[in-house]
């Protein structure tokens, strides 16, 4: 009798779990984007949710893109970080809100394990080769020399409890080798506090990718610079960084319009870099990186990153 009873409650138990499975809600798309930080924030989530729902979510996320490229943007002079240089060879730390701590603090170990490739510091002469290209003229090479005296990643100390010196007057600092990256990487840190974590962020090519799609084995994926070559990734992040685009040409040769920190000139060598690594912060960095360094520089750096793949393609403009 006992046993008769055990699988009749079996018996309604499962009846029961398949009609609530039945009339579960089904997965929905939702897409969204927002200009932000010179580019288009592209974020697309699966949530069993409704529209106004996930709108709200979306606005968190973009709400705080703003706030991030309010304080890290070097095109603003009333950012954060604008503010920060004005401290300059004073020989005073400075508080900063944590983010800003965070990313400097990351971009510190970044230009160590890159020799120097990466650097935020590099803003006197993000400045010069602005301008260069406005005025479609080269920069003088005395003022890239007066530049490189105010830039070396080693005089930015970042200390304890948010706090950060510039050791050298002058400095400044452009965070734009990371910070769409991280940027992208805090909207899906905002999504998974909703519940979503199937949700895939995209800053003008520094990807954020979550879980992968509803009945999906990952996020599809096209390598630039690889056509056809197509990956299906997860929980990761991916960048492609390039010299190709964007530069200045004067007297028949090109300069891009990234800068090398240690030279001060804008590269002329024509270079296309996918990153794929842990998360979007890190491949946006490391993108950045490799471009600098090139595919010599590249081979022969002497600790290469662990757990970061990379596709390089390289030629002379």
């Amino acid at each position: 009798m006992r046993r008769i009873c055990w699988v009749v409650f079996l018996t309604v138990c499962w009846n029961i779990y398949g009609a609530i499975a039945q009339t579960e809600t089904p997965w929905r798309r939702f897409e969204f984007t927002h200009p932000q930080m010179g580019t288009v924030f592209r974020l697309i989530f699966y949530a069993r949710t409704d529209t106004l729902t996930a709108t709200g979510w979306a606005k968190a996320a973009f709400d705080a893109v703003d706030s991030l490229n309010a304080a890290m943007s070097d095109y603003i002079p009333e950012s954060e970080l604008s503010r920060l240089s004005q401290y300059a060879g004073i020989g005073q730390f400075v508080p900063v809100s944590r983010d800003l701590w965070q990313v400097l603090k990351i971009s510190e170990g970044f230009s160590r394990k890159s020799e120097g490739a990466f650097d935020v510091t590099i803003g006197p002469l993000t400045r010069l080769w602005r301008r260069a290209r406005n005025v479609k003229e080269l920069p003088d090479s005395a003022r890239i020399s007066t530049a490189l005296q105010s830039v070396g990643y080693t005089q930015l100390i970042v200390g304890p409890r948010q706090r950060i010196l510039l050791n050298r007057p002058g400095m400044r600092l452009d965070l734009g080798g990371i910070a769409q990256g991280y940027a992208a990487d805090r909207c899906l840190q905002i999504l998974r506090k909703f519940g979503v974590k199937r949700a895939m962020t995209d800053a003008g090519g520094d990807i954020a990718l979550g879980k992968p799609p509803p009945g999906k084995k990952g996020w599809d994926i096209e390598v630039s610079g690889s056509p056809g070559q197509r990956l299906f990734l997860s929980k990761c992040g991916i960048t492609t960084s390039g010299a190709s685009y964007r530069y200045l040409e004067v007297d028949g040769k090109r300069y891009s319009h990234i800068v090398d920190p240690r030279t001060g000139w804008g590269l002329t060598h024509r270079v296309l870099v996918t990153v794929q690594a842990k998360d979007a912060t890190t491949a946006d960095a490391w993108a950045t990186a490799i471009s600098v360094l090139g595919k010599t520089g590249w081979l022969q750096l002497k600790h290469k990153p662990k757990g970061v793949t990379v596709w390089l393609t390289e030629e002379n403009w």
